[in-house]
This record gives structure tokens, C-alpha cells and sequence, in this order.
């Protein structure tokens, strides 16, 4: 009789299967996740995720981080990625919050590092999302975005094509969250491969001043209650 295996270890071999399924499309999960990690590593200091997922990204940060606090608003996903990522890299490291992101629970300037990844072409207004992300990195943080190149897009396209379902997609990619990011002085550098786009970004010191140096309107903040400041 054949041992029946945990949940963690179901859920492993489920999302094992998607990959396997991916890669028969010319994803490869792991390449890609690679590519991912090693254009924003490294990040620094409290790292806020937006969009834990199933906690494919989350497992592959969790070794190079000190501490992780991961976003979603679906529990059940942060229910799956707990099972995913298991015990052996979130031990004391990784905090889960269920919340929306279009309204982060957190004051000004909590986070050193915010990166978010293949969640955006998920966001109905993803540069609200983006506002937010920016408003909770700290003067001078890191924040990367990665989501689908062109081609991955088209990928995703034939294989949720065969399912009978429609994926979403960002039509610009990653470029105007770039020209956001850009008008509120980071300075932004981007690259694609591996059928992934990746943006990485660092605020200024001054958020009051964009890269010209010239005065830049701030974004209203919240205090801990959530009340616009």
C-alpha cells in the first residue's frame, strides 16, 4: 500500500504537475523564478510581498531574506502557500496577511523592500496597487515588480486557451508602471528574460523631490487606523 501523502506534500505535487504542464508550453517555472531572483536580489532589511499566491515566489525569497510580511486578499491561497513553503524557511521569518492591497494596512515608510510578482496583470487598477506599494517603501527602499514578458503572456494565452478560460494580461507590460515610478523620482531600471519582465526601482531619499529636483506632490498617507493623513 502506498503512503498517503500530507497536504503539504499533495499541494507540492499538484503545483509540480502546473509546472510540468507549463514547461510542455516553454515556461520553465524554475528558469524563470531564477531570472526573477537574481535582478532584485538583493532585499534589504522587512520585505513586504503583494500578492503571496501559492507561494512559489515566497519559497524561492524566503532564503535570501530576514524577514518577509506576504499580502493576499485570499486566505485560502496564503492557506496553500503556508503548506508550500512549510516550516524549514518560515520559522520566526515570514508573517501572512490577508488584506487588500489597494489599501495596505501599514503607516508611511514601514517597509525597506516591496516587490510584488506575476500578481499585477491580476489588478484591475494596478497603478493604485503601485501608489500604495510606494507610499509603505521607506526613503531610498528597493522596490521590484515582476510579471509575464510579451511571450510569456502568449504562452499563458495557449495554455488557458486549452482549458477553455482567458488569462489576463498587462497590454503595456511593466511600462507604465515604470513612467509612475519614474515621475515619483525612483530611479528604474528594467529587463526582460526568461519569458518574465522585471522592474526594479529605488526611491529616492526625498520623496518630496523627483529625479529633475524639482518639488513632487506626496501621496496622501495613513496613519495606523487607516485614516488619510
Amino acid at each position: 500500500m502506498s503512503k498517503r501523502l500530507s497536504k503539504s506534500e499533495h499541494i507540492r505535487q499538484a503545483m509540480l504537475d502546473r509546472e510540468s504542464l507549463f514547461q510542455r508550453f516553454g515556461y520553465d517555472s524554475t528558469a524563470s523564478l531564477q531570472f526573477i531572483i537574481t535582478h532584485m536580489l538583493p532585499l534589504p532589511g522587512h520585505i513586504l510581498e503583494i500578492g503571496t499566491g501559492r507561494g512559489r515566489f515566497l519559497a524561492a525569497l524566503a532564503p535570501h531574506a530576514q524577514r518577509i510580511t506576504t499580502l493576499d486578499l485570499d486566505p485560502e491561497q496564503q492557506r496553500t502557500a503556508k503548506c508550500f513553503v512549510g516550516r524549514d524557511h518560515s520559522r520566526g521569518k515570514i508573517r501572512y496577511v490577508a488584506h487588500d492591497a489597494k489599501h495596505l494596512p501599514w503607516p508611511d515608510a514601514s517597509f525597506d523592500s516591496v516587490v510584488s510578482v506575476n500578481t499585477f496583470h491580476h489588478l484591475p487598477r494596478p497603478e493604485v496597487v503601485l501608489e500604495e506599494m510606494l507610499r509603505v517603501l521607506k526613503p531610498g527602499g528597493k522596490l521590484a515588480v515582476g510579471d509575464f514578458s510579451p511571450r510569456g503572456f502568449q504562452i499563458f494565452d495557449r495554455i488557458h486557451g486549452t482549458e477553455g478560460k482567458t488569462h489576463p494580461r498587462l497590454e503595456n507590460g511593466l511600462a507604465d508602471c515604470a513612467a509612475l515610478l519614474r515621475k515619483h523620482g525612483c530611479r528604474v531600471k528594467r529587463v526582460t528574460g526568461r519569458n518574465q519582465e522585471v522592474l526594479v526601482a529605488t526611491a529616492p531619499l526625498d520623496p518630496r523631490n523627483n529625479h529633475d529636483g524639482k518639488p513632487q506632490t506626496a501621496t496622501p498617507g495613513r496613519n495606523r487606523k487607516g485614516q488619510t493623513s
